[in-house]
């Protein structure tokens, strides 16, 4: 469907009603005297008169009781024609050719100006408004992932480039030092031997300093080499970044077309004409939300390491010395995170709540000690509103199933609830699931659900919807109990890993789907861990209560690194978020606000 037509359409006109068949056959402009409601059709006082002469069962509005709103466009197919009618099975706009061409099975076609009264206030054009928001806000979130993206590339290159001078720096002093201790050694030697030595001495400084540009050679060439690589990767990920620039711009611009035009026919109250544009904009922002999806998802750089392979003992000897650095590329997974402080979200909490983001603006919050649910619909906006939802039993865990759909697990009464929202977040249903006492730990993942139990022994149970139990993990190989106290769980960014917490055994377990343990993370500085999220490289995060820090983990659990601490006033941390498509950590801790943090790329 074309839409420049609407969209470039000068909004102050006033249009009055004309008649239509003296449009069509003269091309003239007269105004309309009356309209026929059986043929759709505003017509003059002479083109009145034979229409009822002739047309005697039509029911005629006279000037003052006709419809004083109507739609301007003209049909793509039939250019004389005006729109005038919406099929809502087809979902397409046709003029009164089309309507009888084509949708004379269709039943449910409306004339445009019955459909319009009260449009502007209508809940349609409010989610259609919140859609235009939503979008806007994901491509200005892709603007600012790319900006930092972009300052990435620079400081690596700043970083890299600082490492390689300041190794070429202390290579060349060492030799210089080096080269001067002989010298001096030489000089001792020459009293005794004076004659023997001045040679030998002569000599060796010539050899040496040969050796000196060699040496010099060889470091400028690698350091050359390595900006040219450098170079390379730079030039491909800002192409890359420039071109997401280019492509978010172009669907702001639409999105910003729509929305002019929409508060144009709303502030003029044409309502017609504001439809139209509802349709279309509905139309537009289904086509560019996915590709809005896609392009932050694209955001991706390379990132790299340079290390020096060459030690001050062994550059004396260029025969055996060749190569002083190693160039290596790196995947995003190896690289180590940094959080930066964002803002806090203010609310009354428990000390024991956990978190789960349905979308990236909507955050569930369980409070074990209060028995319920609380709801941030809009965490887009700076305030401490939010909803809560009696749970009537102490909840535990809450993780996501779908944008609109949660699980919550009871421990205390053995069963989990399954919450439906609306797309306004309140509840439409519930459904509980009895799944046994001590269920603490839940996750989501192919139409199954995960719980954890601290029974005895504790267990991991793979759960179909109904809660009928497909696989049971609590030994290993050898009858050994796998868990003692398995408060959280989480699934791996590919689906293919179980991370669970044990909380007593201060460990954190990576499990395959059939039960193998593929690793187990255990640290001295990890105390009573708790709640467990995983981001889109695989880094896994978990909260050590305890220990009153916040672990980063690889995705096979074999480095860590403290992501916040005492330092960064952690006191308790329990509950952890991961927002992708801001790329923030979400933080609750010690009946305190909600905490937020970016996470930044780093080195390690």
């Amino acid at each position: 469907m074309d839409f420049s037509a609407s969209f470039t359409q000068d909004s102050d006109e006033v249009q009055e009603l004309f008649c239509e068949h003296c449009d069509k056959q003269d091309k003239q402009y007269v105004p309309a005297e009356g309209f026929c409601e059986e043929c759709f059709v505003y017509l003059c006082g002479i083109c009145l008169k034979f229409h009822k002469r002739y047309m005697l069962s039509h029911s005629i509005k006279d000037k003052d009781n006709m419809p004083q709103d109507f739609c301007q466009e003209k049909c793509s197919v039939h250019q004389d024609e005006l729109v005038k009618f919406f099929c809502q099975t087809c979902k397409i706009f046709a003029c009164t050719e089309c309507k009888t061409q084509n949708h004379g099975s269709c039943i449910t076609v409306s004339h445009i100006p019955a459909l319009v009264p009260g449009i502007e206030n209508s809940q349609e054009i409010k989610e259609l408004n919140e859609n235009l928001d939503e979008l806007m806000e994901d491509l200005e979130n892709t603007d600012e992932h790319m900006n930092i993206s972009m300052e990435e590339v620079a400081s690596q290159e700043t970083m890299i480039l600082g490492t390689v001078m300041k190794k070429k720096t202390e290579i060349l002093l060492a030799f210089v030092k080096h080269k001067e201790e002989v010298i001096q050694h030489l000089g001792k030697r020459i009293e005794e031997t004076v004659k023997i030595l001045k040679q030998e001495k002569k000599e060796k400084i010539e050899k040496l300093s040969e050796n000196q540009r060699k040496l010099e050679k060889l470091l400028n060439d690698e350091e050359n080499e390595i900006k040219k690589k450098i170079e390379i990767i730079k030039k491909n990920d800002e192409k890359i970044l420039k071109t997401i620039a280019e492509e978010t711009l172009k669907m702001r611009t639409k999105l910003n077309t729509i929305s002019a035009e929409l508060v144009n026919h709303q502030k003029r109250d044409r309502r017609c004409q504001l439809f139209v544009a509802m349709k279309k904009g509905e139309e537009i922002i289904e086509q560019l939300k996915p590709d809005a999806d896609k392009l932050s998802k694209n955001i991706s750089i390379h990132y790299y390491k340079v290390e020096c392979t060459a030690s001050v003992q062994n550059i004396t000897d260029l025969q055996h010395c060749d190569k002083f650095f190693t160039f290596q590329e790196i995947h995003e997974s190896e690289v180590q995170r940094t959080a930066r402080y964002n803002t806090d979200i203010k609310g009354t909490f428990d000390s024991w709540s956990s978190l789960c983001l349905l979308s990236e603006n909507c955050l569930l919050i369980s409070n074990y000690k209060s028995s319920n649910l609380a709801i941030f619909k809009d965490m887009s906006v700076n305030t401490s509103s939010y909803d809560t939802i009696d749970l009537s039993f102490n909840p535990w865990a809450v993780a996501k199933v779908d944008n609109y759909k949660a699980v919550v697990t009871f421990p205390k009464f053995g069963l989990i609830r399954l919450i439906t929202f609306s797309k306004c977040m309140t509840v439409t249903n519930t459904e509980d699931i009895k799944v046994g006492e001590l269920c603490c730990g839940v996750a989501y993942s192919n139409n199954k659900l995960l719980v954890s139990y601290i029974t005895n022994p504790s267990a991991v149970k793979i759960l179909d919807m109904s809660g009928k139990v497909l696989k049971i993990f609590d030994r290993d190989h050898h009858g050994k109990c796998l868990f003692v106290h398995p408060h959280y769980i989480t699934i791996s960014a590919d689906s293919m890993i179980i991370y669970v917490s044990d909380f007593k055994e201060n460990c954190v377990l990576g499990l395959t789907f059939d039960g193998d343990v593929k690793a187990i993370y255990n640290d001295g500085q990890l105390e009573s861990p708790y709640q467990l999220t995983v981001d889109q490289y695989g880094k896994v995060f978990v909260c050590g209560v305890q220990s009153h820090n916040i672990h980063q983990l690889s995705p096979d659990l074999t480095m860590a690194k403290i992501l916040l601490g005492i330092d960064q006033g952690i006191m308790c941390p329990s509950g952890l978020a991961y927002c992708r498509n801001k790329n923030r950590l979400n933080l609750s801790q010690c009946a305190d606000n909600i905490k937020v943090y970016d996470l930044i790329m780093g080195y390690m």
